[in-house]
């Protein structure tokens, strides 16, 4: 028997208004040709795009506030760490981890502003 995909169900092509139900979540539309993705909403309108685009904003801000908590809490341990040894290697080697956290969180914060 065959099963209707819900995640399309009531939404059309962004492109040609194409009816989508029924198909599988990721493809071309079959009316024009354009590419589609439920599941982020990239080419899909009708019911519940918007909400799947705000959805996968809210992660990838989650993303970078929890890269930005890392870097913080690895220049934190680093500072602990001089303050008792005295020596600025902890520091250093936490220094550049928190870099490439604070980098990783530039990059996946640059994907928050593309549409």
């Amino acid at each position: 028997m065959y099963a209707m995909n819900n995640i399309t169900a009531g939404k059309t092509c962004e492109q040609c208004g194409y009816d989508l139900t029924g198909l599988d979540p990721e493809g071309l539309c079959p009316e024009c040709g354009a590419y589609r993705d439920a599941w982020s909403g990239k080419g899909i309108a009708g019911r519940g795009a918007d909400q799947l685009r705000r959805g996968d904003w809210l992660v990838r801000l989650f993303k970078v506030l929890v890269l930005l908590f890392l870097a913080a809490l690895s220049v934190g341990l680093g500072v602990m760490y001089w303050s008792k040894s005295g020596s600025y290697t902890p520091l250093v080697l936490t220094g550049m981890v928190s870099l490439l956290f604070v980098v990783s969180a530039v990059v996946a914060g640059v994907s928050l502003f593309r549409r």
